[in-house]
């Protein structure tokens, strides 16, 4: 194999095929990059899987010999990224040995024959929808995706719903559900499970400018941007019914503040809350207070805010969750309760609710003898 390409071009793919790469495997060859020269195509194609998700990159090179080698997903990149010149040469100028050439700099990397490597099968799907805006849909719906210890594989990940209204994701991990609109233009019918992981590394490759071809094929879901293909399998079960949660509820008391000084009034109430991050919300006529207590004391933050129809009794929430939703809104938002203190907040393309909390047990007997 010999092949000249530019550096910052093959890093740019190098670093992208690297993602799918396992950091432990029974098999060498897996934890490694598949490169491949055709020189009949002009192309160079990089290939890494865990078999959750393939990543399959290309880019345009002058080939003067065709091949394939498995290189270090570790140490390629690293090694790319350190080069001195945009030319950069691939050959192989010995068995099990990729030489790397730019400038004055030379690196002679252990390689393994490329058919040593589990290439993945990746038939393109027979039909394709075009979607952008994966970025920001998995910013707004991975917090709210179920924890590792958590048995459930469909709570692991997130629901992408098309519709004749566009691209909608749904994640829940049991006490908050996170709804969020994507892609408009994205219309079909079709509805599946991604998993979180996988999203993850997706929306870490893409800008919410890119668009891609997205479609079905076999158990796999395949976005396809020209140079840059990702393959990620999905998940069977039963997601649960957060459209119902939103239909369903009622609301009973609500709230109409600024975003970000309720976040440092949570902030400051988190500061002394207890493991389980337990923070209480008590309703005035003009304000409510965010406060926390554990053993090392007891916090509290006022915040300015419009009030109609405050409960008698505080609510209690999970400050750590409602700050990762908090965080994303920026302005003015309404907070909406219901009698027994569901919490929900409806702000543009988003939508979240999230169950109370229990009270500790000395308000919860105040609250009796009351």
């Amino acid at each position: 194999m010999l092949v000249h390409v530019k550096r910052d071009e093959l890093l740019a793919i190098a670093a992208q095929t690297a993602k799918a790469a396992p950091k432990t495997a029974t098999s060498e060859a897996v934890l490694g990059i598949h490169v491949e020269a055709d020189s009949r195509r002009s192309m160079l194609t990089l290939t890494a899987t865990n078999y959750e998700i393939v990543i399959r990159a290309s880019m345009g090179a002058s080939v003067e010999q065709s091949g394939s080698v498995v290189i270090s997903a570790a140490l390629f990149p690293a090694a790319i990224a350190s080069l001195p010149e945009q030319g950069v040469d691939l050959e192989t100028e010995h068995p099990g040995q990729l030489t790397i050439r730019s400038g004055h700099a030379r690196f002679r990397l252990a390689a393994l024959s490329g058919d040593k490597y589990p290439m993945p099968e990746l038939p393109f799907p027979d039909d394709t929808l075009p979607v952008s805006g994966l970025r920001s849909l998995a910013r707004n719906t991975l917090f709210a995706v179920a924890e590792d210890g958590v048995p459930s594989l469909p709570m692991k990940c997130v629901r992408l719903h098309v519709g004749p209204d566009g691209l909608k994701a749904s994640a829940s991990n049991g006490f908050c559900i996170m709804e969020a609109d994507g892609d408009k233009q994205c219309k079909g019918q079709i509805e599946l499970l991604l998993p979180a992981r996988s999203l993850k590394v997706l929306a870490s490759l893409s800008n919410d400018s890119d668009v891609y071809e997205m479609g079905v094929t076999g158990k796999s879901l395949v976005f396809w941007s020209g140079t840059l293909l990702f393959s990620a399998r999905l998940v069977e079960g039963k997601f649960p019914n957060t459209r119902g949660v939103f239909e369903q509820f009622k609301c009973q008391y609500s709230v109409h503040l600024d975003a970000a000084e309720f976040i440092r009034a949570l902030e400051v109430a988190e500061s002394v809350s207890e493991s389980n991050h337990r923070v209480e919300l008590a309703f005035g006529e003009h304000e409510i207070t965010v406060s926390a207590e554990s053993a090392c004391g007891r916090s509290s933050a006022p915040v300015k805010a419009l009030v109609l129809n405050a409960p008698k009794q505080p609510f209690y929430y999970n400050s750590r969750k409602l700050l990762e939703y908090l965080r994303l809104e920026k302005e003015k938002i309404t907070l909406e309760f219901d009698k027994s203190g569901l919490l929900a907040v409806r702000s543009g393309s988003t939508r979240y609710v999230q169950s109370p909390m229990r009270a500790p047990v000395q308000a919860a007997e105040t609250g009796k003898a009351a």
